[in-house]
């Protein structure tokens, strides 16, 4: 049972200007060099006797200026897109140095073309004109929105939202029995992670820098596990414990992390190869921490020992980690950060990337008494509400750290929706209300959940491919079954379940034409409950979990653990087969050594714990079976 707090509403916070604090400081900053850069261009279009130095100084103040001093009109737009080309790859890689470098080269060939340089006082106009509109369009949006906001507001007002308190841990947690089916979706991720360390067979390989890249199916893949261990199975630990342990040190191979050697040379002028000291990073040291401190949370501690990740780079240098230095590397960037979220990709600060920083800080905090999230989670949400939430709630999703810019295709349903789920464990009042905006949009007919339309609603982030909206759908139900919200969470399930395509391979199960990322993410979603994601990370497991006994190992797939909990004193267990009628051998321990156990569904009554408190007992499974040792 889940304790609530006093209600009181939860209203989207009115702005104090036209933009957040922080970004008004950047957002200045960036024009004030526009206009330093302006005033120069004109000195040198005004004084310059060559139309060469004329156009490449026109040039630089926007792309295909000198093209358009010289009336050629059609190169500046061939240049202009070309610079878009290039912001796409400063978004997508990180990489800083593209639109500079873009822009000095064109700047160069705008001079090399120079003739006749008859609309000077045109391309001078521009810029400014440019930015004058920009404000302008901004400012009508923003008091639109205050406007949305303010007719939100008396709604919310009186809408009940209540944030749930912490859960009564002594009373126990809900654990629930998987269906064959749900193992059968569960196995997909378990032969990915199961396969040797260095090996990497089934998985999307596409490049290592976007949502496609090895390290956030690793992530998604150690969450869905640890999500299904702690709702399904908790006193289980065998091979599901082994495939979350295999995709932590999967993380450690080389190819998982070496993006970051580029990404930092590129992006902050740097090359340093160390993923963690210092470095924003949060991309791996956010995402990654959360699956060690899941993984912790559920089993041991092993990767919070120092020197526990090591991170080769080559013979001579490796980088040894641990889950208390990937977590002291998010607290000392949010402290660094005028933002307190820190950049994701070099310079591109990611709303979603940062709920997986707090929730590693959160873990830490609770496995290790460190007190990292106590220090930044008030800092962090007020940030979250000056500088990334519009005044109509919706959520930002990206934000340019230098320049202070962001976009709204970044801020799409499924983005807000992925986010509101990863912040509920530690900003759980801006995830209910965000949620709460969120559910406005969908609409079930006939018991099909209808996504709202939006530009990129068919982008499956896990291959780039824009076939159809079932991403949106996984993560729907992901968020509204962790806000509580079943009605909506099955009417997604239901959605995907009667409408994709299934891969069937010897009992392993996944969406056909979906990427790997999203068949990982389903699994999550649908091994979730109510408050499951804030519970593992914000409040962990009852003393009964850790102390009682456990299955420590079986055989995979011969035999499928759809339940397992302890009360302290007993085991329960419920088993299917996953390979067809077998007799085989349980591994049980945590027991009392010496003592004698009965034992009900297993082929003998007793079993008897060695000195170690351990216990084989053998079972003829040939369909569901329920076992019980006490």
């Amino acid at each position: 049972m889940t304790s609530t707090l006093e209600q009181r509403p939860l209203l989207i916070p009115v702005p104090d200007g036209a933009f957040g604090p922080t970004t008004q400081l950047r957002i200045t900053r960036s024009i004030g060099v526009y206009t330093a850069l302006w005033l120069i261009v004109l000195v040198v279009a005004g004084a310059a006797t060559g139309d060469g130095w004329r156009a490449a100084a026109l040039g630089l103040i926007w792309p295909g200026g000198g093209f358009v001093a010289s009336g050629s009109f059609v190169m500046a737009a061939v240049v202009l897109a070309i610079f878009v080309l290039g912001l796409v790859v400063w978004w997508f890689f990180g990489a800083t140095i593209v639109p500079p470098l873009v822009l000095a080269g064109t700047a160069w060939w705008g001079a090399a073309s120079a003739d006749d340089l008859d609309h000077v006082g045109l391309t001078l106009a521009v810029g400014p004109t440019l930015i004058v509109l920009g404000l302008l369009v901004h400012l009508a949006r923003h008091r639109a929105q205050v406007r949305v906001g303010a007719a939100l507001n008396r709604e919310l007002a009186t809408a009940g939202l209540v944030v749930g308190g912490a859960p009564d841990l002594a009373a126990g947690l809900p654990v629930a029995e998987s269906s064959a089916e749900d193992l059968a979706r569960l196995r997909f991720g378990l032969d990915l992670a199961l396969q040797p360390v260095d090996e990497f067979t089934g998985f999307t390989h596409l490049d290592q820098y976007r949502e496609a890249a090895l390290r956030y199916q690793l992530n998604a893949l150690s969450y869905g596990l640890s999500m299904a261990q702690f709702t399904r199975t908790p006193a289980f630990g065998g091979y599901l414990a082994e495939a979350q342990r295999n995709a932590i040190e999967k993380m450690l191979v080389r190819r998982a992390w070496a993006y970051w050697a580029h990404e930092n040379a590129w992006g902050n002028l740097k090359w340093d190869p160390e993923p963690v000291e210092n470095s924003e990073n949060i991309m791996l040291t956010g995402f990654y921490g959360l699956q060690i401190g899941m993984y912790e949370t559920l089993n041991d501690d092993r990767y919070s020992q120092p020197g526990a990740l090591a991170f080769r780079w080559n013979a001579k240098r490796t980088y040894d980690h641990s889950f208390g230095s990937l977590a002291s590397s998010i607290h000392r960037n949010m402290n660094a950060s005028d933002y307190t979220l820190f950049p994701c990709e070099p310079n591109w600060i990611y709303t979603v990337c940062n709920t997986f920083g707090i929730n590693t800080l959160v873990s830490h905090d609770r496995l290790h008494g460190t007190a990292y999230a106590t220090e930044v989670q008030p800092k962090l949400q007020a940030a979250y509400d000056r500088e990334f939430v519009r005044p109509d709630g919706k959520l930002l999703g990206v934000r340019a750290a230098h320049l202070g810019m962001t976009w709204n295709f970044w801020a799409s349903p499924s983005v807000q929706t992925t986010t509101t789920y990863w912040m509920h464990a530690a900003l759980p009042e801006l995830s209910l209300r965000t949620w709460w905006l969120l559910k406005r949009g969908l609409e079930i007919r006939d018991g099909i959940l209808h996504l709202p339309t939006f530009a990129t609603k068919n982008l499956d982030p896990g291959n780039y491919l824009m076939l159809r909206d079932t991403f949106g759908h996984v993560v729907t139900m992901m968020a509204a079954r962790e806000l509580g919200d079943e009605e909506y969470a099955a009417a997604a399930q239901r959605t995907l379940d009667e409408r994709e395509p299934i891969e069937d391979r010897g009992g392993v199960r996944r969406m056909e034409r979906s990427s790997g990322l999203a068949n990982l993410y389903a699994s999550l979603g649908r091994f979730g409950r109510e408050n499951g994601l804030r519970d593992l990370v914000s409040h962990g497991t009852p003393e009964a979990w850790r102390t009682g006994p456990v299955l420590a190992e079986c055989a995979y797939p011969d035999v499928l653990v759809a339940k397992a909990v302890t009360d302290g004193q007993a085991l329960d267990l419920v088993l299917l087969p996953g390979a067809g009628p077998v007799r085989t051998d349980l591994a049980i321990e945590r027991l009392v050594p010496g003592r004698e156990y009965q034992v009900t569904g297993a082929a003998t009554s007793t079993a008897t714990a060695d000195s170690e408190g351990r216990a084989i007992v053998t079972v003829d499974l040939g369909e569901r079976l329920e076992v019980r040792v006490y």
